[in-house]
């Protein structure tokens, strides 16, 4: 006997057998619709897939009851106006989920359908990843520059995985066209955790058109606000919506203070010597003045001292172990190599200017292997927290060992910031207006580039900003990984005009 299975697996979206008034319907007079389909079906997150355009304040009511769909239609209906309904991903079959991606509905209530469509991308400007589920609106012209915070755009689509997007029977015309992505799905620019992208110029839709790629940003707030504080044994942080000069603070009751770190940024950390259980804190810049209390976190077990070693010797002959918190003692009789031969060395180490990294000097031998050790408490942080024994292995490299990287550029028309990354974090940065770049002693791995055009040479990417019409400055990526390998230059060629 053999066992009954079931028979293969459905990998079938749900088909349309017939619609009520007819798919493509014109001189449409119905509030009603209803569809059959080929299967069971289910419908998730209506409200936010099903998109109705143009948008005339119409509103759309989905029931489903086993293969049929009926839709109701509130609000009333333009003459000679063609509508499309877009489903998005909210139509799937019921036993596997198959989903009925952009499938859409389309009628006329005059004796013609509108035909006109456009399509494109929509990607982060910073980042280069193409943006799901952003929305792409058209305004019909003519219109404000408000209109995309005050109104809800006439047509409009959701881009999908890949960033693309379609809007179809569009009227001819003249149109802006904006893509967000909303945090409140009500299709307007009403947030600053929103992302915006817009074309300069407007467009005059009069056949099918393929548009460039919309790049969308997070537009710098008008406002300083504070977005999260936090007081966590002797550490205060500050996390604030926008990049922050010359903040100043006041602390009460008066405490003696160790660190302040990461000024000028987007975030504020105080480190103090002593513990305290609650303080106020005045914050004071440009235009922005807050006061907080601050009370400490209660601490829910004992916790030790965290550290991150570079477990490789660089050819400087310098070790960098780094602490999440400033360190207050630092034992150096605690801290010790020690070789094949098992003889122990006792080795120079200090704290650099941070307090947050130990660095050890050696002339190591290349091509050798080490066990660098330190002891139960070598190691006290400002949060009195101290390390457990810790053991690493260390191997020490010559110049051979490492890679570099040349890269030639035609002569750039302002200064370019070079940043190479490692999964994502950010090992080496250059601003340079040069035509070669040498990027040395390089760990052989594989690395991304990216290309950042600073047109107005502040030494860091600049956002864009819609109410004065900015797009935010080019970034480019190199196409792939750079693969670099051990005593090896790697020269990679690079367009940046």
């Amino acid at each position: 006997m053999v066992a009954l299975t079931g028979g293969e697996k459905d990998t079938i979206a749900p088909v349309l057998l017939k619609a009520k008034p007819n798919n493509f319907q014109t001189n449409f007079n119905s509030n009603t619709i209803e569809m059959v389909f080929d299967e069971y079906l289910q419908l998730k997150n209506a409200e936010e897939q099903l998109i109705i355009s143009p948008n005339n304040g119409l509103k759309i009511k989905a029931k489903i009851k086993g293969k049929k769909i009926n839709l109701s239609l509130i609000g009333d209906l333009k003459e000679n106006t063609t509508y499309n309904i877009n489903f998005g991903e909210a139509l799937s079959d019921y036993t596997e989920s198959n989903i009925l991606r952009d499938f859409q509905y389309v009628f006329s209530t005059g004796a013609n359908l509108d035909s006109i469509s456009i399509r494109g991308q929509v990607k982060d400007a910073f980042k280069g990843d193409y943006l799901k589920d952003a929305i792409v609106g058209l305004y019909a012209l003519p219109v404000s520059d408000s209109c995309v915070y005050l109104n809800k755009p006439d047509y409009y689509a959701r881009t999908n995985a890949q960033g693309y997007y379609q809007i179809k029977n569009i009227k001819e015309g003249k149109y802006k066209i904006f893509a967000l992505t909303e945090t409140n799905n009500n299709k307007i620019y009403d947030s600053e955790e929103e992302f915006i992208g817009f074309n300069t110029n407007s467009l005059d839709l009069k056949k099918d058109t393929a548009l460039g790629v919309i790049e969308a940003f997070r537009a710098s707030p008008n406002k300083i606000k504070l977005k999260e504080s936090s007081l966590k044994g002797n550490k205060i942080s500050f996390l604030f919506n926008q990049k922050v000069k010359n903040i100043q603070y006041q602390i009460k009751p008066k405490t003696s203070i160790l660190l302040v770190d990461k000024t000028n940024t987007d975030s504020l950390e105080i480190y103090l010597k002593e513990k305290k259980d609650s303080i106020n804190i005045i914050l004071t810049a440009d235009g922005y003045r807050d006061t907080v209390l601050l009370k400490n976190e209660k601490d829910k077990k004992k916790s030790f001292l965290k550290l991150d070693i570079n477990n490789y010797q660089n050819p400087s002959n310098t070790i960098f172990i780094n602490s999440l918190l400033p360190l207050t003692i630092l034992n150096n009789d605690s801290i010790y190599l020690k070789t094949d031969s098992l003889k122990y060395i006792k080795v120079n180490t200090k704290l650099s200017e941070n307090l947050k990294e130990i660095i050890i000097n050696y002339s190591f031998e290349n091509n050798k292997k080490y066990e660098l050790f330190i002891a139960d408490s070598a190691l006290v942080n400002n949060n009195t927290e101290h390390n457990k024994s810790l053991k690493y292995q260390v191997k020490s490299f010559n110049e051979e060992s490492f890679g570099n990287l040349i890269i030639h550029t035609s002569p750039p028309a302002y200064q370019i910031i070079y940043e190479l990354l490692s999964t994502e974090k950010v090992i080496y940065r250059i601003i340079s207006k040069e035509e070669d770049i040498s990027i040395k002693l390089l760990n052989p791995g594989e690395y991304k580039l990216r290309i950042i055009k600073d047109e107005n040479n502040n030494n860091s990417w600049d956002m864009g900003n819609y109410h004065l019409k900015q797009q935010a400055e080019k970034v480019n990526y190199y196409p792939g990984n750079i693969r670099v390998r051990a005593n090896w230059d790697l020269e990679i060629n690079i367009k940046t005009k």
